[in-house]
């Protein structure tokens, strides 16, 4: 199907209602079905609701993708804090596949983090995926990368490849980065 037909809009987490949420979660179970267990109830990993969220849809209204931004911080070796923009549930409907429109999302987020001041966006994708981030300009850490839960216990990611995008001219933290909720 031809995406220049189809409308992108970025949604504060407020303009979300309930009927847009339940449409969401269903299409996140669909494209998600290992994680349908948590779709069913929120549209969030880890208890992080998203700030906002780039939403692709047809000239029916029908959604064709999606990309939800959370905010985290990451801290590193020499305690240095920064709130960032977490990108997740990356994902298009099976009839948009290979059209361009996860760049195009990405793309939208991804400037909406610019104009919010983020620093840097991070994501964590499974190793597939990883020649995609890398031709969207994503880049793997030259260390590790680790999520916590409660600062004292870390949380098991099914994903195993995080990767970064540097949003304006500092660049991404060397060493090891500890990825928390906000602090």
């Amino acid at each position: 199907m031809a995406i220049d037909r189809i409308r992108i809009d970025v949604l504060e987490e407020a303009d979300v209602d309930k009927t847009l949420d339940l449409r969401l979660r269903e299409f996140l179970c669909r494209i998600f079905p290992n994680w349908e267990s948590v779709f069913r109830t929120r549209r969030a990993w880890h208890d992080a609701p998203p700030v906002y969220t780039a939403l692709a849809r047809d000239p029916s209204g029908n959604i064709a993708g999606h990309v939800a931004v959370v905010e985290r911080t990451i801290t590193t070796n020499w305690n240095f804090r920064y709130l960032v923009a977490s990108v997740q549930g990356v994902s298009v409907a099976e009839s948009y596949r290979k059209t361009g429109l996860s760049t195009r999302l990405l793309d939208v987020a991804l400037e909406e983090a610019r104009r919010r001041r983020y620093p840097f966006a991070i994501l964590f994708c499974r190793e597939p995926l990883v020649h995609f981030y890398e031709r969207n300009g994503w880049k793997l850490p030259d260390d590790s990368m680790i999520m916590w839960r409660d600062r004292e216990l870390p949380i098991h990611m099914q994903s195993n490849c995080p990767m970064y995008r540097e949003l304006g001219e500092e660049r991404f933290p060397e060493g090891p980065i500890d990825v928390h909720n906000p602090l």
